[in-house]
């Protein structure tokens, strides 16, 4: 099983990721990311949102199973992330958390 929050640590340190809901969306629009992860707690319409144009691009989308407080303490942030998008996960095994999904 892979360690979200250790494969998240090593994505950020690695490869390039873009945090917020507004840069993800743009880099969603643009077709970049290798997959979005979204906090559960993330409110509904930032939620269909997103879901909405990563399911036009075909980017798989992995639900954090925490809060916006967790998944900025994962990336090791002093505040809450709504969504990240994965441009490039460097040399984490985040990507096989949307295989499993």
């Amino acid at each position: 099983m892979v360690d979200i929050s250790r494969e998240f640590q090593v994505a950020i340190n690695t490869g390039k990721v873009v945090i917020g809901f507004e840069e993800t969306k743009k880099a969603v629009l643009a077709g970049t990311p290798k997959m979005v992860i979204l906090a559960a707690n993330a409110p509904k319409w930032a939620r269909d949102d997103i879901e909405y144009y990563a399911k036009l691009a075909g980017i798989p989308i992995f639900v954090f199973p925490g809060s916006s407080i967790e998944l900025g303490a994962a990336a090791k942030r002093p505040h809450r992330i709504m969504a990240v998008a994965v441009v490039d996960p460097g040399q984490s095994e985040i990507l096989k958390l949307v295989e499993h999904a």
